[in-house]
């Protein structure tokens, strides 16, 4: 049993549905009991119902006991069922459904060949194996969902499928191929799903009582921004998107009209980037009108969101720029956020921007969001052949617009 605050509220991490936990009704995980066809679940998986294990729904208290039922959640793992959300009825993470409430999410957008799944698998690792030691947080996996066999399974497995034993899992080391849109690829709508935990100061310790540290949730979708478009597609992203603390925009500067007109630009970079009919700006101003339509924001209002705008394929830009350049450098993070850095590699690839794509987007970023910044990362710091294969991973600045996101709202010291 653990104790919670009557106010808080459980968010779920499929379709960010907000409730109360002593309102999570509980399937049954027992493989030896009957099964059931869930229309919920099949409709949000937008598949055939599926056959799974049997709902109980919360026990209808009375006012009195019900008010007392709001201090405390029972635990999973005491019994053969767990909690699921009441909207979608997906499998609630561990640390959820335990009452570790107090957590909130990163958004990562992008267009198409913007390099997402080979940033997402590289950043996880990066995370994992340099920056929370460097920064100073506890990164884990939680459980999310498999849809093959309709249970619950670690993040850690499915980031090995998706990335893991591609980039790194062998001697023979391959990119990740771009994935087709969620519509299509129906895989694609189950997250990634990582906990980070940071020390609390006093002023958390406070606010928060009941929990000991202060977390964050970094839920990894791997579609694409086309996917906005798609009014079904949209009821799930939408409140992924407006329930974010912050947005990373993750860009491929190739797509830039006056990058691909360019007399540096190699014939080959042409032959294997391939221009895609929805830029960037359209992606983003896809987001602004969400913000506007479901969000409440007013007009002449700006996004409160922090949004961190993230060159790929960085490791390309070297005909470009001068030798000496912030986005040729590698960034250092040791014991908090690297502000001065950042602050000059944004400039340059804001004066980037301008030169090659005009001022469209940089105008998007100053005008519409009250908070932004701007990035340039590498993933596998090489282009990879015709057969997607890598000689390593090399990646370069991955990092940098999340610890930017964390430091804005205040997980990290800056340094």
């Amino acid at each position: 049993m653990s104790f919670i605050s009557p106010f808080s509220q459980a968010n779920c991490p499929y379709c960010f549905h907000s409730f109360h936990l002593s309102r999570a009704p509980r399937r049954s995980t027992d493989d030896s009991l009957p099964k059931y066809r869930d229309r919920q679940l099949g409709s949000f998986l937008d598949s055939p119902a599926p056959e799974i294990g049997e709902i109980t729904e919360p026990e209808d208290f009375s006012v009195f006991e019900r008010f007392f039922r709001y201090f405390y959640v029972a635990d999973d793992w005491k019994s053969n069922s767990k909690k699921i959300c009441p909207k979608c009825h997906m499998f609630l993470p561990h640390a959820t459904s335990s009452g570790q409430l107090n957590s909130e999410t990163i958004a990562i957008i992008g267009a198409r060949s913007s390099g997402k799944s080979n940033y997402f698998g590289v950043l996880l690792h990066e995370l994992e194996n340099r920056f929370a030691n460097e920064v100073g947080f506890t990164i884990y996996d939680q459980e999310t969902f498999s849809i093959s066999n309709m249970k619950q399974i670690s993040s850690k497995q499915l980031y090995r499928a998706r990335y893991g034993s591609r980039l790194y899992g062998s001697d023979q080391r391959m990119a990740i191929d771009q994935n087709l849109s969620s519509k299509m690829d129906k895989d694609l709508r189950i997250p990634l799903i990582y906990r980070l935990e940071f020390p609390k100061s006093f002023w958390n310790g406070l606010l928060s009582p009941f929990t000991s540290v202060r977390s964050l949730d970094l839920v990894i979708f791997d579609a694409a921004g086309e996917d906005l478009g798609d009014p079904v597609l949209l009821e799930q992203f939408c409140s992924y998107i407006l329930k974010a603390s912050g947005i990373i925009f993750l860009i491929d500067p190739f797509q830039f009209p006056g990058l691909r007109e360019s007399k540096k630009t190699h014939p080959k970079i042409l032959s294997r980037i391939e221009k895609q009919e929805v830029d960037i700006s359209e992606v983003v101003s896809r987001v602004i009108n969400l913000f506007q339509s479901r969000g409440g924001l007013k007009p002449g209002q700006k996004i409160p969101i922090p949004a961190a705008f993230t060159f790929s394929k960085a490791d390309l830009l070297a005909p470009y720029v001068h030798p000496s350049s912030s986005i040729r450098m590698d960034s250092r993070h040791e014991g908090g956020f690297n502000v001065k850095r950042c602050t000059d590699l944004s400039e340059e690839v804001m004066g980037f921007i301008k030169e090659y794509d005009g001022e469209k987007l940089v105008n998007l970023a100053n005008n519409k969001f009250k908070t932004s910044c701007f990035f340039a990362v590498s993933a596998l710091g090489q282009m990879p052949n015709q057969n997607l294969q890598i000689n390593r991973v090399a990646p370069k600045n991955v990092s940098d617009p999340l610890l930017w996101l964390l430091w804005k709202n205040g997980y990290i010291p800056s340094i």
